[in-house]
């Protein structure tokens, strides 16, 4: 699957290290991740790119991604901004969150009932990685019912 892997980019990036991790699962397992920007240490807008073409390049990447994954244990506007556009254009969302942060996580996050999106909780980045793909075999296998 074609996979928009989101996380916070210009506050706190301590789930780094996971989004790495998750990001090699993913493409070990044969998923193509179309934002490895996000794994980056340079920001764009360090590197010159207009918040327009930030922009412009996320929504034509949502709009072609089969899926969302995002590590939501750390508040991020752009994280929320993407959750909601691409649950609002059917696509599935899987959001990953630190079980000791789960409190501190948004509470309009937590409390999304949306029939396409799922809160996954990890106490470790192993549980994490497992927990999200179990899930994307899952998405995969009901896309395949479907035909």
């Amino acid at each position: 699957m074609k996979v928009y892997l989101a996380a916070p980019m210009l506050g706190v990036r301590r789930a780094l290290g996971l989004v790495r991790r998750i990001a090699a699962a993913l493409v070990e397992e044969g998923h193509v991740i179309l934002t490895p920007h996000v794994l980056d240490d340079v920001l764009d807008v360090e590197r010159g790119v207009s918040p327009r073409e930030i922009y412009e390049r996320d929504v034509r990447l949502m709009e072609e991604a089969d899926v969302l994954v995002a590590e939501v244990s750390y508040p991020s506007l752009g994280v929320g901004f993407e959750i909601a556009y691409s649950l609002l254009r059917g696509k599935p969302v899987l959001a990953l969150c630190e079980e000791g942060r789960l409190e501190r996580t948004s509470a309009l996050i937590r409390g999304i009932t949306h029939p396409g999106f799922r809160l996954l909780t990890y106490r470790t980045p192993e549980e994490a990685v497992e927990k999200l793909l179990r899930e994307l075999r899952r998405l995969g296998e009901n896309r395949l019912r479907r035909g």
